[in-house]
C-alpha cells in the first residue's frame, strides 16, 4: 500500500509540475516573441543603417548613435518634453490636492470624482479634435477672452510657435489629470483613518495631517507617479501628431522615430533612437528605486 501511495504522489507531482510548466510556456513564448527579441533586434539594427527592407547589409557601429548626440534637431525633442513635464508636474501636485480636499466626506462627492476622471476617459484623438475646435481662431478660447474683456490676448494658438506647445501641454494636463486624482485619492484610503482621528484630537489641522500622515504614507505612490510622469514626457506621441502632426517645432521622442523611420526610411537611425529612449526610462527607474529604497 505505502508503495502505491508513493508512487501515485510521485505521478500526481510529476503531472503538476508538467501541466506547471505548459501554463508557463505561452506567455513565455509570447514574452519571447514580442518583447525579448523586438528589443534585441532594435539594439542590433541600431548599429546598422538598415532602410527597411531586406537585411541589414552594413554594420556601422556608434554612427547612429554619435549622429544622435551631435546632430542639434534631435535635442529639440528633448527641449520639447520639458513643456510636457512642467505640465505633468503641475497635473499632480493639482491632482493631489484635489484628492486631499476630496478626501473628505463631502456632499456629492462621488459625482465630483466621476466628472474629475471623465476626460481620462475620452480617446486621444476626440481630446484632440476638442481642443483643435477650443483653440482655432474664433473659437471657444478666443470668445471667451473677447467675453471678459481680453480680446488682445487671442492667438492662432496651434499656429504660433510661440504658444503652440503651451497649448499642447496643457490639453495633454487636461486629459490625464482625472487620472492623478484617481490614482492619489486610491492611495489615500489606505491610510488608516484611526490616525487621523488621533492627529485630529491632538490638535492637528488639516495642512498638518496632510503633511505629516497623508505624504509620508503614499510616498510611494507619489514616487511612482513622478516616474511615470517623467516617462510620459518623453513618450508623449498622439496629441501633437493629432493637432500638428508633429510640425511646427512640436515633435516629439516618438514622433520623431517615426518621422525618421517611415518617412526617411532609416531604421537603422531610428532604432538607435528607440534605444536612447529605452536607456533613459531604464535609468529613471532605477534613480526611483534607489531613492525611495533609501528613503525607506
Amino acid at each position: 500500500m505505502k508503495t502505491a501511495k508513493t508512487r501515485t504522489s510521485a505521478y500526481y507531482k510529476r503531472e503538476r509540475k508538467i501541466l506547471i510548466a505548459c501554463f508557463l510556456a505561452i506567455p513565455l513564448i509570447l514574452l519571447v516573441m514580442f518583447t525579448v527579441y523586438p528589443v534585441c533586434a532594435m539594439i542590433y539594427y541600431s548599429f546598422t543603417n538598415w532602410n527597411g527592407y531586406g537585411s541589414p547589409d552594413e554594420f556601422v557601429g556608434l554612427k547612429n548613435y554619435v549622429e544622435i548626440f551631435t546632430n542639434p534637431k534631435y535635442w529639440v525633442v528633448f527641449q520639447n518634453s520639458l513643456y510636457y513635464l512642467v505640465a505633468g508636474l503641475i497635473q499632480q501636485a493639482l491632482g493631489l490636492a484635489l484628492a486631499v480636499l476630496l478626501s473628505r466626506k463631502l456632499r456629492l462627492g462621488s459625482l465630483f470624482k466621476g466628472t474629475i476622471f471623465f476626460p481620462y476617459l475620452i480617446n486621444a484623438v476626440a481630446v484632440s479634435f476638442i481642443f483643435l475646435m477650443f483653440y482655432e481662431k474664433g473659437g471657444v478660447l478666443d470668445s471667451f477672452l473677447q467675453m471678459v474683456g481680453l480680446s488682445d490676448w487671442s492667438r492662432l494658438w496651434i499656429a504660433d510657435p510661440n504658444t503652440v506647445k503651451y497649448s499642447l501641454s496643457f490639453t495633454a494636463l487636461w486629459r490625464s489629470f482625472g487620472y492623478s486624482f484617481v490614482i492619489f485619492s486610491g492611495a489615500m484610503q489606505s491610510v488608516p483613518s484611526e490616525i487621523y482621528e488621533a492627529a485630529e484630537i491632538d490638535g492637528a489641522n488639516a495642512v498638518q495631517r496632510t503633511l505629516r500622515i497623508t505624504i509620508p504614507n503614499i510616498k510611494m505612490v507619489i514616487g511612482l507617479m513622478l516616474m511615470m510622469t517623467i516617462i510620459g514626457s518623453l513618450s508623449v506621441f498622439d496629441i501633437p501628431f493629432i493637432m500638428t502632426k508633429a510640425q511646427n517645432g512640436t515633435n516629439t521622442f516618438i514622433s520623431t522615430v517615426v518621422d525618421v523611420a517611415f518617412t526617411y526610411n532609416q531604421f537603422g537611425l531610428a532604432s538607435a533612437l528607440s534605444v536612447v529612449l529605452l536607456i533613459m526610462i531604464t535609468l529613471i527607474a532605477l534613480v526611483r528605486s534607489v531613492v525611495l529604497k533609501e528613503g525607506d
